[in-house]
């Protein structure tokens, strides 16, 4: 049938991971950088970021739109590759240790940003898809994840994440600003004279 997207280029679920290593290998080849750890951790966000796009085009998108206006190999409506998809981005984003969020993540997958902040809202969409949204939520909470581990290497960033961290119930600030209130002592300006033991002044 014309238009058909070839059996060939169909994605499997099975050896995708496998073929985005190799494509991020080729990416490093490519641009002369060292694959060991001390490298992959110098590395931008932004050259990560590009290496999205570089499998995207490497790996899902096709040399003409397909079909339907479709744009890209990958069925957004396969749940299960979807989440393959996913799991593999936030692995890459811990194994660069960088924190990259949807935009990012539409780069690797060739999906417009606004598309996915509409299936987001269902309002937006018009329609809710759960398993696609819980997809999607993976991402986000990855993202911040990954920023809380990078706060958490230096002791400036720690001291953020401990006066701003719902999750461990730390939240120093807050607790130290009601722990001030409750211990306060207020003492009216009649009593102020007798605690201090000092003798009114003379009329």
């Amino acid at each position: 049938m014309p238009g058909k997207i070839p059996k060939d280029k169909y994605i499997n679920i099975d050896t995708i991971e496998k073929q985005i290593d190799e494509c991020i290998n080729d990416f490093l080849d490519e641009n002369g950088i060292d694959n060991d750890y001390k490298s992959l951790m110098n590395l931008k966000h932004s050259t990560v970021v590009y290496m999205m796009s570089y499998i995207n085009k490497r790996l899902f998108k096709p040399d003409r739109t397909l079909c339907n206006n479709q744009k890209s190999y990958i069925d957004y409506n396969n749940i299960e590759l979807l989440q393959v998809l996913a799991d593999k981005f936030l692995d890459i984003c811990q194994r660069f240790n960088k924190s990259l969020g949807l935009m990012a993540f539409s780069y690797f997958i060739g999906c417009s940003y606004s598309t996915l902040s509409n299936w987001l809202n269902a309002d937006c969409s018009g329609e809710l898809n759960n398993s696609r949204l819980l997809v999607l939520k993976s991402i986000q909470e990855g993202h911040k994840l990954q920023q809380i581990n990078l706060l958490n290497d230096s002791p400036v960033g720690a001291l953020a994440v401990a006066n701003n961290d719902i999750e461990t119930g730390l939240e120093w600030s807050k607790q130290q600003a009601a722990l001030q209130a409750s211990n306060a002592v207020y003492i009216l300006p009649s009593e102020r004279t007798e605690r201090l033991k000092l003798q009114p002044p003379e009329e």
